[in-house]
């Protein structure tokens, strides 16, 4: 039997996105826990500026919840994300979220639904999606396009999951440590990886209905980013299987989804055309362009996304 007051520790990374940080943590310090929980808020920086640590400062003034401050000089999403685990695992709090910096919760009970979504269901992982909203000009086509409509209901398993809206125990990254591995540092598509390897490992994960919001910048807003993007899903969707099944399997697997890819692509692209949608089109070369990443990541080619940041 549980004796000690339950405890949860919200994760943040965050490199040079200061007045997105703000926004965060004020949001943040307005969640509603139910009486018993303690809360905590862990901010890892992987740029160590200034700027970043008086954000921290002044919101933990006035925070009802303790706010730790770490600066990780290791560069890359995943030494930051590791670093996040590291200073978990040092205290005794039993659950950790993820949330992303351009983000912020929906609701002031965003914590308290996956928490309680994990206790319903007796599950180590639970997830939610995020809503896109985007910086003034941001194009209503980018917006539309890059999470796409929500296809999950209440109670749904699921088996990819990401770290932008995550609650994952405390048993998960004791056997998972460290749970993201440094070859995607700048790459991304480690929290994919980290849900491959949560899904070998035998551990179950589900999805609640408590979104976040995201900013969506208007740099990103390029059909150029978006192929890009594509590209790097499908090297770093196909590097994850190699690293986690046997070359055979892997081969199989992604050479099914590189068909699969290629068909909706051509398909998207005609209907796009068709209707005139500019959402649909860039969708289907997104696809196009995720299908040619799935055969280069046999060769090991890499995009490093993560070398340019946007927002502020």
């Amino acid at each position: 039997m549980q004796t000690t007051q339950p405890k949860a520790t919200i994760a943040i990374i965050t490199c040079r996105r200061p007045q997105w940080l703000k926004r965060l943590l004020q949001a943040l310090i307005q969640q509603e826990v139910d009486n018993g929980i303690e809360l905590n808020i862990l901010v890892v920086d992987n740029a160590g500026e200034e700027s970043t640590l008086a954000v921290v400062n002044e919101t933990a003034l006035k925070s009802p919840y303790t706010i730790n401050y770490f600066h990780e000089s290791n560069a890359g999403i995943v030494f930051a994300r590791n670093r996040c685990v590291t200073e978990f695992l040092k205290t005794d709090s039993q659950n950790l979220f993820f949330i992303d910096d351009d983000e912020w919760p929906e609701s002031n009970d965003w914590a308290q639904r996956l928490l309680n979504k994990q206790a319903e269901h007796e599950v180590d992982i639970v997830t939610s999606h995020v809503i896109s909203v985007g910086s003034e000009g941001t194009p209503t086509w980018a917006i539309e396009l890059i999470y796409g409509k929500n296809k999950l209901v209440e109670g749904d398993n699921v088996n990819v999951f990401y770290t932008n809206n995550l609650l994952i125990s405390r048993s998960v990254l004791q056997q998972i440590n460290p749970p993201f591995d440094k070859r995607f540092a700048m790459t991304g598509a480690s929290d994919y990886h980290f849900a491959l390897k949560c899904q070998k490992a035998g551990f179950k994960a589900i999805y609640t209905v408590a979104p976040v919001i995201e900013e969506f910048p208007k740099s990103r807003a390029t059909v150029k980013w978006f192929l890009k993007r594509g590209f790097r899903s499908g090297i770093g969707f196909t590097r994850s299987h190699l690293f986690e099944d046997s070359f055979i399997k892997a081969l199989v697997y992604c050479l099914a989804m590189t068909g699969v890819r290629v068909l909706r692509g051509l398909g998207y692209c005609i209907i796009g055309l068709i209707t005139f949608n500019k959402t649909t089109f860039v969708d289907g070369l997104f696809r196009l362009c995720s299908a040619a990443g799935t055969i280069a990541g046999f060769f090991g080619i890499k995009h490093n996304e993560y070398n340019t940041i946007h927002g502020q």
